[in-house]
C-alpha cells in the first residue's frame, strides 16, 4: 500500500482522500470470495503456461518463414512477430491487477528465456528440415532465437522499467 499512498501523493491527493482509498481497497480484498481468491492466485501460472504455449505456437508458424526467407526479409519479419506477441502479452499482464513487484522480476526473466529456448529447437529444427529437403537457405539459431525473444520482451521491458509504469498493482 506504500507504493499507492506514494503515488496518490505525488498526484495531490489530500491524507484523508489517501486513506478512504487505502481503507477501500483493504476492505474489498478481505470481502473477496473464496473463489476470486483461487483464481487470482492461479492466474499468474496460468499466464505463464499460456506464454510458453504461444512461444511454441508462434515458432511453429516460423518455420516456413525461416525456410523461405533470408537474411534482412527473414530478420524483418521475425522482429515484427515478435514485438507483436510482446505487445499482445504485454497488455494481458498489464490487466492482471494482483501481480507484485517479485512477480514482474520474474517475468522479466522468463519471457526472454522462454522465448529464446523454444525459437532456438524451433530454428534447428528447421535447419535440419532444409537439410533433409536439399534446401540452402540455413539460419543461425542463436541469432534468430535472440531477435525474436529480445523484440518480444522489448514491449514489456519499455513499459514497465523504461516508461516506470505501475501498473495496477497496489503494494
Amino acid at each position: 500500500m506504500q507504493n499507492l499512498t506514494e503515488r496518490l501523493e505525488k498526484r495531490g491527493w489530500k491524507k484523508e482522500e489517501i486513506q478512504n482509498a487505502v481503507n477501500s481497497i483493504k476492505s474489498a480484498k478481505q470481502n473477496k470470495s473464496r473463489g476470486m481468491m483461487f483464481l487470482e492466485k492461479r492466474m499468474y501460472w496460468l499466464l505463464l503456461i499460456i506464454i510458453a504455449v504461444s512461444n511454441f505456437a508462434v515458432s511453429m508458424a516460423i518455420i516456413p518463414i525461416l525456410m523461405a526467407l533470408a537474411e534482412m526479409a527473414l530478420y524483418f519479419a521475425i522482429i515484427v512477430l515478435g514485438l507483436s506477441f510482446g505487445f499482445l502479452f504485454e497488455l494481458v499482464i498489464r490487466g492482471i491487477e494482483h501481480l507484485e513487484k517479485r512477480h514482474h522480476a520474474f517475468l522479466a526473466v522468463f519471457i526472454p528465456i522462454t522465448a529464446f529456448l523454444i525459437v532456438y529447437f524451433m530454428a534447428e529444427l528447421s535447419n535440419k528440415l532444409m537439410l533433409i529437403l536439399g534446401l540452402k537457405n540455413f539460419h543461425a539459431s542463436a541469432i534468430i532465437a535472440f531477435a525474436y525473444a529480445a523484440s518480444f520482451a522489448v514491449p514489456y521491458i519499455v513499459y514497465r522499467f523504461v516508461m516506470r509504469k505501475e501498473y495496477y498493482a497496489i503494494g
